[in-house]
């Protein structure tokens, strides 16, 4: 039992490190200043109201609906490695517990207005609004993720084929420049050496 509970305890930590290096990795200082400025920020019950509905109607949110499903897979993993012997166990506890904090799902949309109600003012709200609502809004909102990973693709193979391009060049011109080199060198070994100058001899004395 002191065992297990050791190894239970070794994988909560290791769940709680990898959760803290996780999120100091995704989040640089400036965007950690910037997050903690927005929620300093007061803002108005109604622009929230109307950030709120901008986070379902645009389908931002959505990006975010398997974070708790990845979250529970982390942590099986983690309990499992440091207990496999508690595998069925430890998936069933996972489970419940994970299932018990959908509802703080709303939670994380709330915080999510809030980047909408801070950008921008609530004229400019009520107009996302409606045209989220609007047929080409719901469409848009339907085809943005799909459009912007087709643009991720797009921009990977363009940035393969640069970076392809670039190298290739770069080494045809030190190739190049190499070769030269080399030939300059071997031309001014092989080249005669220049004959040395005749010596002038020594003029006849004067007569006596």
């Amino acid at each position: 039992m002191r065992r297990t509970l050791a190894a239970l305890t070794m994988a909560t930590t290791l769940v709680t490190g990898f959760g803290v290096a996780f999120a100091q990795q995704a989040q640089p200082p400036s965007k950690v200043d910037a997050l903690q400025e927005l929620m300093a920020q007061e803002i108005p019950p109604e622009k929230l109201d109307l950030g709120l509905q901008l986070v379902k109607l645009s389908g931002t949110g959505r990006a975010f609906d398997e974070l708790l499903p990845n979250i529970a897979d982390q942590a099986k993993n983690a309990f499992i490695r440091a207990n496999p012997q508690m595998q069925l166990g430890i998936i069933g506890v996972v489970d419940r517990i994970a299932m018990s904090l959908v509802p703080r799902r709303a939670h994380l949309d709330k915080q999510l207005a809030r980047t909408w109600a801070a950008a921008f003012d609530e004229e400019e709200l009520r107009q996302l609004v409606e045209f989220y609502s609007s047929e080409l809004g719901q469409k848009f909102a339907e085809q943005q993720p799909k459009v912007l990973a087709i643009e991720v693709a797009i921009a990977q193979e363009w940035g393969r084929s640069v970076s392809a391009e670039l190298t290739r060049k770069v080494a045809d011109e030190l190739r190049a420049a190499i070769a030269a080199e080399q030939n300059a060198l071997q031309g001014d070994i092989a080249a005669p050496a220049a004959p040395a100058p005749e010596t002038a001899e020594p003029a006849p004395a004067p007569a006596q």
